[in-house]
Formats: C-alpha cells, sequence, structure tokens
C-alpha cells in the first residue's frame, strides 16, 4: 500500500471510531504539533497532506469552526479532495448542523460512490434526521459495495430493533454476532449463529435480508474447506439477492476452485458487469500486450482474433506494483463466458493457461479487479 493510501486509511479509522463517542479520542501522543492557523485560502503549492493532518489534529481538538474554515481552504486549492469533504462534514455533524453534512458526505460519495463506509456514514447521518427509510436504503448500498462490513450490520440491527416483527432486527443482530465470533476464531460457533438464524425462517417467508446470512456462513465454510456447502449457500443468496456483485465474485472462485471454469467466468463476468462504471475497448494479437490503467468499476474489452484448437495463455500483471487485483473473464464470439481466473498468476496476478479455443473466430478478453485493490496499471499480455 503506498504512503499516501497509508495515512488516509489511519485518518479515516479514526474518525470512524469517534463517530460512535461523544468526544473524538486522542491517539497522539503528548507533545503533538500545534496545527497551522486555518487560512481562508491555500497557495497552490501547499502542501495538502500536511494540511489534511493539520485538519485533522483541529477536529481531535473539537476546533470545529477553525476546521471547517481549513477544509474550505483546502478545497479552494484542490476541489476533488475528498477527505477535505468528509472532514469538514464530520466537523458540521458534531455542531448539528446537518444538512450542512449531509451536503457533504454527499459531496464525498459523488467522488467514492463505491466506498462502503461512506454509505453506511450517509445512512447514520439521514437517520439522525428521522429519515429511516432512507437510511435503510443507504445502509444496503453500503452492503452492496462490501457485503462483509460488521459496522452496517450494527446500524441495520439499530435501524430495525423497534420494528413489530422483531425477525429482521434479530437476523442483523445474529450476522453482526457471528462476525463478532469469527473475528475471535470461534469459526464454529459463528457457523452455528447463522445456522439457527436461517432456519428461524420458514421457507415460504424468507426475505431477501436472509441473502446476508448464506453469504456470510458460505464465507465461513469455505473458510474452513466446506466448499461444496459454501457453494449451496451462496447460490441461496444469489436467489434472494440476485444483484449483489460481491456473491458471484465469491461463487466464481469456488467454481474455478473445483475447476467448473465456464460457471465460474460466468459469474467473474456478472460482477464485473454489476460493478461498472467505465468500459475501454482495445484490440490485442498474439504475442502482445497491452497496458490498461485501472479505476474502480473499470471493464476493459481486449478483442483477439483466434482458431480453433489454438492453445492461448491470458496473462493480466500488476505492472507497478501498485496493489490492483485483476480479474479476468474470456467470452467467446457471442458474449458467453468461457473461462477467467482471479489470483492463479500468483499473489494477485490473474492467469488463464493454456486455454484451447473451441472455434474460428473473435474473442473478448473481459478485465476488471477482485477486491485486493482497484487503482493501478495492469499489462495484459497474450501468447
Amino acid at each position: 500500500m503506498r504512503k499516501r493510501e497509508s495515512l488516509l486509511l489511519a485518518l479515516l479509522c479514526f474518525i470512524y471510531c469517534a463517530l460512535a463517542v461523544a468526544r473524538p479520542t486522542t491517539s497522539r501522543a503528548i507533545g503533538k504539533p500545534t496545527p497551522s492557523p486555518a487560512p481562508t485560502a491555500l497557495p497552490q503549492n501547499f502542501d495538502i497532506d500536511r494540511a489534511l493532518e493539520d485538519l485533522l489534529l483541529l477536529l481531535e481538538d473539537e476546533a470545529y469552526a477553525e476546521a471547517i474554515t481549513l477544509a474550505e481552504g483546502i478545497l479552494k486549492s484542490q476541489a476533488d479532495s475528498w477527505e477535505a469533504y468528509y472532514y469538514r462534514g464530520f466537523a458540521y455533524e458534531r455542531q448539528n448542523k446537518l444538512d450542512e453534512a449531509l451536503s457533504d458526505y454527499d459531496a464525498v460519495l459523488q467522488i467514492r460512490p463505491w466506498d462502503s463506509g461512506f454509505w453506511r456514514l450517509r445512512g447514520e447521518l439521514v437517520l439522525k434526521q428521522s429519515d429511516p427509510r432512507q437510511a435503510r436504503s443507504d445502509f444496503k448500498r453500503s452492503l452492496f459495495y462490501n457485503p462483509r462490513a460488521r459496522q452496517t450490520y450494527t446500524s441495520l440491527a439499530n435501524l430495525h430493533k423497534r420494528d413489530v416483527n422483531p425477525a429482521i432486527h434479530n437476523l442483523y443482530r445474529a450476522i453482526d454476532q457471528a462476525l463478532r465470533e469469527h473475528r475471535q476464531r470461534a469459526v464454529n460457533r459463528a457457523i452455528d449463529t447463522l445456522t439457527e438464524t436461517i432456519e428461524s425462517f420458514e421457507r415460504g417467508a424468507r426475505p431477501p435480508d436472509l441473502g446476508y446470512a448464506h453469504y456470510m456462513r458460505a464465507t465461513f465454510l469455505k473458510g474452513e474447506g466446506k466448499l461444496a456447502q459454501a457453494l449451496d449457500d451462496l447460490t441461496l443468496a444469489l436467489e434472494l439477492q440476485p444483484d449483489m456483485q460481491d456473491y458471484y465474485l465469491a461463487r466464481g472462485i469456488i467454481y474455478a476452485d473445483m475447476e467448473r471454469n465456464r460457471l465460474g467466468s460466468a459469474d467473474f463476468y456478472q460482477r464485473m458487469t454489476l460493478l461498472e462504471r467505465g468500459a475501454v475497448e482495445l484490440e490485442l494479437a498474439v504475442g502482445e500486450s497491452v497496458a490498461v490503467e485501472m479505476a474502480q468499476g473499470l471493464v476493459a474489452r481486449l478483442a483477439f482474433a483466434g482458431v480453433a484448437g489454438q492453445p492461448v495463455t491470458i496473462a493480466a500483471r500488476d505492472h507497478v506494483g501498485a496493489g490492483v487485483d485483476p480479474l479476468l473473464a474470456l467470452l467467446d464470439g457471442d458474449g458467453l463466458p468461457l473461462t477467467g481466473d482471479d489470483d492463479g498468476g500468483g499473489q494477485l496476478d490473474a492467469l488463464i493457461s493454456s486455454y484451447e479455443l473451441p472455434e474460428d473466430g473473435i474473442y473478448t478478453v473481459a478485465l476488471s479487479h477482485a477486491n485486493g485493490g482497484y487503482e493501478g496499471v495492469i499489462r495484459v499480455s497474450l501468447r
């Protein structure tokens, strides 16, 4: 992970924790540096990273007015700084200026619409504004991008606490509990917790929300090497929630492990299309390679001509070690998936090795990313 990303992740973790308490916790040692004065506008050569550190210090000291002023200065110099929007929104929220905070969180999501954590924070904010329906929608969006987000299940359990039918509240509370148990390495107990919850629903009254429990149980079962049971759970989860992109990735990986490559590639490609936010089309010739600048939700489609019986090897590699996680699916001339791969090339790299083409025609290599990283250069080679 790059230095800047590590810093931002650390700052983000602090603010997430701060939302759960009345006062932000101070994590810096005695003798911490004094924040720079908050200017109304920053010079063009101002160190944005340093300004963000100063902004965090102001939030730690509950100097919310000064933090807002500094954030405004950062945004005048760097209008797409999602961090500045986030910290300013946090400051507004602490001042109980909820409309202003919501506007800033919306700005963050315009820049980072895939960010599960921000969807949860937005849901918590609109819940403060007495809009439980919108809060539930935001929490569901959070789980679309990351169905393993334990804090979002906690939020949903709290949201449903006063429901006339307690079953949904109990469902989310059980998923939250199972995730805690799994983190404590009590895997069998976590599986039992989910099984009891799943079995509490009659087959004729199975809400879509139950898909989350099947998905989480599948995740735990796969970790225990119980692939057939995990596969059954993922299929049930997708029957209940057919648009959950990460379920397809999880099932595709299991299919690949079972050498059911056509089914695995179909799931990989479905996942790509559900997440697709941008596309590029390129041509590729045998013996050549191309570099693709990957971004979250990007799908690159690389066309090449092939002949029946021809063995091809397709490699997608992190070109400069940025931590991007390529995902591959090979499509035939009708756009039907044939085979695919996630991490078969070692580390996070993807590799389709010596696949024999079934007929003459134009084939397409569909390239996107899995969960290990999405930003960086991927070099795709065909031989």
